[in-house]
């Protein structure tokens, strides 16, 4: 009798969930909108970006928000250190590319490896490719104002640099996590807080965050440090680094009119 054939090993299982996902796929999935319950957020039930956005920073929860508008901007992960790039190329829909503004931006000398550390460099390339150069203005000074808010609610949109937590939030690192977002609306909540809707490079999901502390983190950019997973790189700083006249700090940029079409929250 001949022995029997051996055994074919068994197939190495698949790899976890967790363990195949990018952060940033991690992001996209970690509170689907069907498992938002049922009493939170619910007046946003038709905006799924919206409600999740507020589920997520606890904003207007159970009270409907007083008033709140954004646009629906398309939203672009940024690859490398892009992000004023590629949240520029968000508010130009898609036209140039976050790659396209990159050549462009290493053929001005504002940037080597697509870092903007500088608002005026920046400001400067958003005046160049939108339709309407004077609908672009560069703002000094807090975020936390009279005029900002105005603004806003006029319809403007905000390219705004800011230290970035770990949840991608406002914090104050001294501008030791710099990053750039783009702001495409405004909530008002039940108590009068003031709080602006974002997009920025590294999820694609909108945020929510208070005027206040978009304005403090964007008044505390002082120093540069050497962004992580980018140690070898060189970074290219404007004159007076980023707390100076060409930097970041108290510096954004107000777009008057963006090429979008507006959506009211009712």
């Amino acid at each position: 009798m001949s022995p029997a054939a051996p055994v074919p090993p068994q197939p190495p299982p698949p790899p976890s969930l967790s363990s195949s996902l990018t952060n940033i796929q991690k992001d996209q999935i970690s509170v689907p909108v069907n498992r938002i319950p049922n009493d939170e957020c619910s007046w946003a039930l038709d905006y799924p970006e919206l409600q999740k956005g507020c589920f997520l920073s606890r904003v207007c929860q159970y009270a409907q928000p007083k008033r709140c508008q954004f646009y629906a901007i398309p939203s672009f992960l940024q690859v490398g250190p892009t992000c004023g790039l590629t949240a520029l190329s968000m508010l130009l829909n898609g036209q140039p590319t976050a790659t396209e503004l990159l050549a462009d931006a290493i053929a001005q000398k504002y940037t080597i490896n697509g870092e903007m550390f500088s608002a005026q460099y920046l400001y400067e390339l958003t005046r160049k490719h939108l339709d309407s150069a004077d609908a672009c203005l560069l703002h000094e000074g807090l975020l936390d104002c009279a005029r900002i808010e105005e603004q806003l609610i006029a319809g403007a949109c905000l390219l705004v640099p800011y230290d970035a937590d770990v949840n991608h939030a406002p914090c104050l690192k001294s501008g030791h996590r710099a990053h750039w977002a783009l702001i495409v609306g405004y909530l008002i909540d039940d108590q009068d807080k003031f709080f602006v809707v974002a997009r920025h490079g590294k999820t694609r999901s909108l945020a929510i965050w208070s005027l206040v502390s978009l304005s403090e983190s964007n008044a505390n950019l002082v120093e540069f440090a050497q962004p992580k997973g980018h140690e070898g790189c060189t970074f290219l700083l404007p004159p007076g680094g980023i707390d100076g006249a060409l930097g970041l700090k108290e510096r954004s940029i107000l777009i008057t009119a963006p090429p979008h079409q507006l959506t009211q929250v009712r």
